[in-house]
Formats: C-alpha cells, sequence, structure tokens
C-alpha cells in the first residue's frame, strides 16, 4: 500500500491528468444530480414553474446518461495512457514479487484515493454549478428561468451524483486493469510486444461492436420499407412517426457503441489513419519526415491512441448526431405528411450532450499531457541526432499538428460512415441518396483543435528544450 501513494508522488505529473479527468467527470456528475434534485423537487408545483420542470427532467437525464457511459470510456482512455508511461515501475514491482492482482489492487487503490479527492471537490462546486445547468437548459428550450436552487434533498442527490461518478471511475479502472493479470513483468517492459498482443486481443471485440452500431443504424429500413408498401398517402403524420419513432434513438445507441469499439481496438484503426493521411502529404521537409515517423509508431500505442479518441469522441458525439438526424430528417421530407419536419440543431445537441462533451474534451487534454514525457525523449533522441533548435521546434509544432489532425480526420470519417447508414436507411422514403455531411460544423471546431493542439506542443517542446538532450533522456529511463 505504501507503495500505490509512493508512485502517486513519484509520477504527479502522470496521475495529474488522471486526477484532472476524475474531477471534471465527479463534478459534472455531482452538479448534474443535484440539478436533478432540484427539477424534481419542483414538478409538483403549479404554474409555470412545474411546466418548466416537467420539460427539463428528460433533458438533464439525457445529460447524466451520457456523461456516465462518456466518463467510463474517458477514464479508461487516461489509465491506458498512464500505464503506458509508467510500464517500467509496474514491471519492476512484479519482478519485485507482487503478483498481477496485488497491482491490479494498488492501481485501483490509487484510482479511489484520487477519486476521493475529485469527489470533495464536486461536492463544494455542485452548489455553485446546479443554477447555472438549470438557467442554460431553461434557455435553450425557450422556458422561462424560473427554477431556482434550493438545499432541498441536496445531501441525497449530491451522494447519488458522486456515487455513479465512484462507480464509473472505479468500472473504468478495472476494464482497463485487468489487463495486467495476463501479463508478464517483460512483456510490461517489452512495450511493443505487449501491446501487439492486447491490441489483437480486443481488435475482434471492436469489429463485433462496429457491426452491432451498423445494424442499428440500419434498423429503420425496415420500418421505412412497411411504411413505403402499406399506402403512405392514406397514412397521417402521427401513424407514419410512429412507426418511425420505434427506432428513433437508434443513432445515439450506434454512435455509443462505435466510441467503444475505438475504445477497444482502435490502434490499428488509428496507426492505419495517420500513415495514410501523412503520407498523402507531399512535403519534403526533413522536419515533416522525423515528425511524421515516430507519430505512425506511436499511434498504435495507447498514449497517442487515447489522446486521438477522446478527441474523436469529442467530434463524433456532436458530428455524428448531426448526420443522422439531418439525414433522417431529409428523408422523412420527402413525404407530403411531414414536409414541416425539423431536424435539431447544434445549440440543441449542444445542450442534451455538453457534460459528455466537456469529460472528453478535457480527457483529450489530460491524454496529451501524460504522453508529454515520451515526445520529449524522442525531441532529446533527435537533438542527440545533430538536429538545431529551429528543427526541433518545428518538429514538435508538426507532432502536435499530426496528432489533433488525426483525431478531426477519424471523427470525420466516423460521422460520414453514420450519415452513410442512414442515408441507405431512409432509401424507401426519399427514393435516393441524401446524405446531409457537417462539414461546416467539423471544420468550425477542427481548425482551432489543430491550432491550439500545434502550438501546445511548440510551446512544451521550448520547456524541454531549455535543459540538456542528456538530461531528459536519464529522466525517462528513470536513473
Amino acid at each position: 500500500m505504501t507503495w500505490a501513494f509512493n508512485d502517486l508522488k513519484a509520477n504527479k505529473g502522470i496521475w495529474a491528468g488522471v486526477l484532472l479527468v476524475l474531477t471534471v467527470t465527479q463534478t459534472i456528475l455531482c452538479a448534474t444530480g443535484v440539478s436533478m434534485g432540484v427539477n424534481d423537487y419542483y414538478l409538483g408545483v403549479p404554474g409555470k414553474t412545474g411546466e418548466a420542470a416537467k420539460h427539463l427532467g428528460s433533458g438533464l437525464a439525457l445529460v447524466y446518461a451520457v456523461a456516465v457511459v462518456l466518463g467510463c470510456l474517458v477514464i479508461m482512455l487516461t489509465l491506458q495512457a498512464s500505464i503506458r508511461q509508467r510500464r517500467q515501475g509496474l514491471a519492476l514491482l512484479s519482478l519485485l514479487g507482487a503478483t498481477p492482482r496485488q497491482v491490479l489492487a494498488f492501481t485501483v487503490t490509487q484510482v479511489f484515493a484520487l477519486t476521493m479527492m475529485a469527489s470533495v471537490i464536486g461536492l463544494a462546486l455542485s452548489p455553485l454549478l446546479a443554477p447555472p445547468i438549470l438557467q442554460f437548459h431553461s434557455a435553450v428550450l425557450g422556458l422561462p428561468p424560473v427554477l431556482t436552487f434550493t438545499w432541498h434533498n441536496f445531501t441525497r442527490s449530491a451522494l447519488t451524483g458522486l456515487a455513479a461518478g465512484l462507480i464509473t471511475a472505479l468500472l473504468g479502472a478495472f476494464l482497463t486493469l485487468r489487463d495486467l493479470r495476463t501479463m508478464i513483468p517483460v512483456q510490461l517492459l517489452n512495450r511493443a510486444g505487449a501491446e501487439e498482443r492486447m491490441t489483437k486481443a480486443k481488435s475482434s471485440k471492436g469489429k463485433l461492436l462496429f457491426l452491432s452500431a451498423m445494424i442499428v443504424l440500419l434498423l429503420p429500413l425496415a420500418g421505412n420499407v412497411y411504411l413505403s408498401q402499406h399506402g403512405l398517402a392514406a397514412m397521417s403524420s402521427e401513424q407514419i412517426m410512429t412507426v418511425i419513432s420505434l427506432t428513433g434513438n437508434g443513432s445515439l445507441l450506434a454512435i455509443i457503441l462505435i466510441l467503444v469499439a475505438l475504445t477497444r481496438s482502435g490502434g490499428s484503426a488509428i496507426g492505419w489513419s495517420t500513415r495514410v493521411w501523412t503520407r498523402l502529404i507531399p512535403a519534403r521537409s526533413p522536419a515533416w519526415k522525423i515528425a511524421r515517423s515516430p507519430a505512425i509508431t506511436r499511434s498504435r500505442g495507447k498514449a497517442f491512441g487515447s489522446s486521438v479518441i477522446s478527441l474523436t469522441a469529442c467530434l463524433f458525439l456532436v458530428g455524428g448526431l448531426l448526420a443522422a438526424g439531418q439525414t433522417s430528417t431529409a428523408g422523412m421530407r420527402s413525404l407530403p405528411q411531414l414536409r414541416g419536419l425539423s431536424s435539431a440543431s447544434p445549440m440543441e445537441l449542444l445542450a442534451g450532450f455538453w457534460a459528455a462533451l466537456l469529460i472528453t474534451l478535457v480527457g483529450a487534454v489530460a491524454s496529451f499531457a501524460i504522453s508529454a514525457k515520451e515526445r520529449n525523449l524522442d525531441l532529446a533522441l533527435v537533438s542527440i541526432a545533430g538536429a538545431d533548435r529551429r528543427q526541433l521546434l518545428a518538429i514538435s509544432a508538426l507532432d502536435g499538428f499530426i496528432l489533433m489532425t488525426t483525431g478531426v480526420l477519424v471523427a470525420a470519417a466516423a460521422t460520414l460512415v453514420v450519415g452513410a447508414a442512414t442515408a441507405i436507411a431512409f432509401l424507401p422514403l426519399s427514393g435516393s441518396f441524401h446524405m446531409v455531411f457537417p462539414g461546416q460544423f467539423l471544420l468550425a471546431l477542427g481548425v482551432p483543435i489543430i491550432t491550439i493542439g500545434s502550438f501546445a506542443t511548440l510551446f512544451s517542446a521550448r520547456s524541454t528544450l531549455q535543459k540538456p538532450a542528456i538530461a531528459t533522456i536519464q529522466a525517462a529511463i528513470g536513473e
């Protein structure tokens, strides 16, 4: 047990990223739980207050549920990145006699301790965050801001949110760390061999999840075929919407399944994507070639992959829902009974998924920071090989550019798949393949993200270059 807490001190830079993710997840779940408690208190109040509470209830429940799912995924990704950076310490612990079960127990203890710290922060901030959450949802839905904060049932609501966050953290930790049970110390030290075995073991599960997502997206096809063959002209808009609504929430489930598939076996897809798009860039600059080579190698690993998957989840969650919603709406508008149908706007989607987006964005930042140690080591090795300061800064900026661009491209590709599958499902109604791709939305978010990522690695390299390259290498190998 002493080793567990000593490891927190020795790798505080790595564990700080984990703590950041846990704090944001716990704070959001606790504040949302308190908001739901306040909303429940006003349900029985007559007049505008009670009506507003009824409309807000389902929206807050959706925010809460999706935050739990994405929180678990992001915690898993962040822990994967931290394990990769601490593999030498875990291997040495195993060589000293610790069993895989003990290594698992030590790490779960660390996650539990950090989660309790995050819970205290979330509990303190929840009374401050609950009123703005209620006001934000009221404004988006066009409701009067009549729900004011109350301490009624605060303890129960806050503890419910904290318990959900604790279970989410421990579940994410266990699902990630169970791989340690089957790994021997030599595998922990040999990152390539270890990750190759883990990737092969998870690849089949990821493919099965992706196939399940495609089936879910194509489920409306059966209902739409039924509608097209049973006299659409004689049916009312209510009857048509009844048939269509049977699979109305399938797009959200499919998007979550794709995100889980990326979490389970995204390394190969991310590595392939990085290799393909970087090869298409006709750049002859030595800095680009040097930056591209380690980026492709690292893209198969957990540190690089965790950052990309978290970033992909952030963009794909809203982009995929926009593509599915707007494409299905375009298909349904081809019917005379549904010509006035409208789809959700980006702001309405942000109202339902702001918590999940914030968690995934923080997860990308945390994984990005955790992997800084590996990037600094590559930079030091290139420096010893003879690169000057200007080349090193260019390589660092390109490293962030490659990382962020990969995330944006993977999100765009996944969004394209969701939109295409939805368009196929609504072919019987529309009579033609008509897909709506939210390119402007992805471009509006993707360009700033790529720019920020490039500058982040550039400024990180400037601080690293102030130290001798040999000192960075010694710190990386534990000397």
